[in-house]
């Protein structure tokens, strides 16, 4: 039977604007040449002791850390270093030491916003696609929308028609003061903006009371 995780909205699982993966690998990276889950444990106090067992056994099989005890068997406790380090992001896996792809879209999406002056959904659909991850203009457009709606977008020009050449796309750039950080703002199931650099929920959709 496969076992189904139903996860919460990012903003409650993230504590002071991190994760619990992001947590577990700054301790990893503090305690590099030798830590044990135990050590993780306590360092990551709010982290359940199956999500660090799992990140951990994710990094061995990715190459991130070794065993560094014999892998004999008994109780010894199993002891580990970091010998890959990819610096301050914390990496994103499966459980088989994949590098996880969902998600890859937003994170180019965002890099792109924060590296040209202007865009349009299809130019920012170009730009942010890439062997690992395709972005379509229509997924282009959402995320710009839900960036605008945040106040994370200015409009430099609206979509408008020119005569005899159809529409003219409209052009949108991230505002200064809203480039909070590298990592890109998502969309949550509960139609709302959740920013990981600011740890806050920065829009939620006004409900419609007439629908209710």
């Amino acid at each position: 039977m496969n076992e189904r995780t139903h996860r919460q909205p990012a903003h409650l699982e993230q504590v002071g604007g991190k994760s619990n993966r992001q947590r577990i690998w700054e301790a990893i990276r503090a305690r590099r040449h030798d830590f044990t889950l135990p050590d993780i444990s306590v360092a990551v106090s709010n982290a359940d002791p199956t999500t660090i067992r799992t990140y951990l056994r994710s990094l061995d099989k990715a190459g991130f850390i070794v065993q560094t005890n014999a892998k004999r068997g008994g109780h010894e406790r199993k002891r580990y270093a970091l010998v890959r380090d990819n610096g301050v992001e914390a990496p994103r896996l499966t459980r088989d030491g994949q590098p996880v792809v969902q998600g890859l879209g937003n994170e180019c999406m965002w890099r792109t916003m924060r590296m040209i002056k202007s865009f349009s959904a299809r130019e920012l659909a170009a730009y942010a696609s890439s062997q690992q991850s395709t972005v379509s203009e229509e997924t282009a457009s959402s995320y710009i929308k839900a960036l605008r709606a945040a106040g994370y977008l200015r409009v430099v020009s609206e979509t408008r028609s020119v005569m005899g050449a159809g529409k003219s796309a409209g052009r949108y750039a991230l505002i200064p003061a809203r480039n909070t950080g590298p990592r890109p703002p998502m969309i949550q199931r509960t139609k709302s903006v959740y920013d990981p650099n600011l740890g806050e929920v920065v829009w939620r959709q006004e409900v419609n009371h007439d629908d209710l």
